[in-house]
């Protein structure tokens, strides 16, 4: 029986083996083949994203260990990742760092760190130096790809390594990914290099710097959005940050963009400037905001009638959409 039952293992192990070799070699394929507009590599790819199967790592740790081909190995890097995130085990995070330290070819090393930047958070127990060193790396997509996979961690030190960093970097590219970095893991220790990057020559980079102050500061700072708000400075960053975090202290600043932002028509061509992640331009903000005190404030009340009775014509079609939407209930 128990010659048996190790046969049958040895069977399953080496199904397991077959088909690892074949899904890496389908994502490797470079043929123009297409099924249904998708070709064997993209279908290949989708299919490793949905592998929840954790009997598969020891094989692909020795399969990675031992493999020649780099694509390959990228390939097989690849899935393994992709267990990892859907079994949630974070010990393939550390067989990754570790492949940090092995490969020599900057493009698997871009790779692998893409998978860590996408994949599970990075425990605090697990040594970081790989990442820290590859983020000064000479070459352009290794030393940047670290540093967006080290905003998967919340490990204390990287916050302090990445001001250091700051301190003497001058590339600007590097700056606005070191300020995106500090956008995830800052703390109140960040604040000030944050408001000196508020008077860098790359919007980007201040947008980024206003919402890391907004997110660590919060309601502290409410009057800052204001000012902001009312100087225009940064006025989309500004709104969105009294949305996230002020009172009705606010309502006239607010208003006072919104009356703003309406004086003149807007070219729909705009929302591409006006839209954050969320779909919500700037006056989408300022509505949502005002209308947390629709019930209590009679300035308010007014605010939204003049919108919808003198101004509707000036609305960008997702604004008329949430008036649509709203409007029964501010009425």
């Amino acid at each position: 029986m128990i010659i048996e039952n190790a046969g049958v293992a040895d069977q399953k192990g080496q199904q397991m083996h077959d088909y690892l070799i074949n899904l890496v070699a389908r994502i490797c394929d470079r043929s123009e083949e297409l099924h249904n507009g998708q070709t064997i590599s993209w279908q290949a790819l989708r299919e490793a994203e949905r592998i929840a199967n954790h009997a598969y790592i020891p094989s692909l740790y020795q399969y990675i260990d031992q493999e020649p081909d780099k694509d390959k190995r990228k390939a097989a890097c690849f899935i393994i990742s992709q267990i990892s995130k859907n079994t949630s085990d974070p010990e393939v995070i550390r067989f990754l760092l570790d492949r940090l330290k092995i490969e020599q070819d900057a493009d698997i090393v871009t790779a692998i760190q893409q998978n860590l930047e996408t994949g599970l958070s990075i425990p605090g127990y697990i040594n970081l130096e790989p990442l820290f060193n590859n983020a000064l790396s000479i070459n352009n997509n290794v030393r940047r790809s670290a540093l967006l996979a080290l905003r998967r961690t919340s490990n204390p030190s990287v916050e302090e390594w990445a001001l250091t960093l700051l301190k003497r970097t001058v590339n600007e590219y590097d700056i606005y990914y070191i300020t995106l970095l500090l956008s995830k893991v800052g703390t109140q220790k960040s604040v000030s290099a944050l408001r000196r990057l508020l008077e860098y020559h790359r919007q980007d980079v201040k947008s980024l710097a206003f919402a890391a102050i907004a997110d660590i500061e919060k309601e502290k700072e409410a009057m800052f959005y204001m000012r902001c708000l009312q100087r225009g400075q940064l006025k989309f960053e500004a709104m969105e940050a009294i949305y996230k975090y002020a009172d009705e202290n606010a309502i006239q600043a607010v208003t006072s963009r919104i009356t703003e932002l309406l004086s003149k028509r807007r070219s729909s061509a705009r929302t591409t400037i006006e839209t954050v992640k969320n779909g919500f331009t700037d006056l989408m903000l300022g509505m949502e905001f005002l209308f947390r005190f629709r019930t209590a404030k009679s300035d308010v009340r007014k605010t939204f009638s003049w919108i919808t009775e003198k101004r509707s014509e000036y609305l960008l079609p997702q604004e008329q959409e949430w008036i649509n939407r709203n409007l029964r209930i501010t009425n």
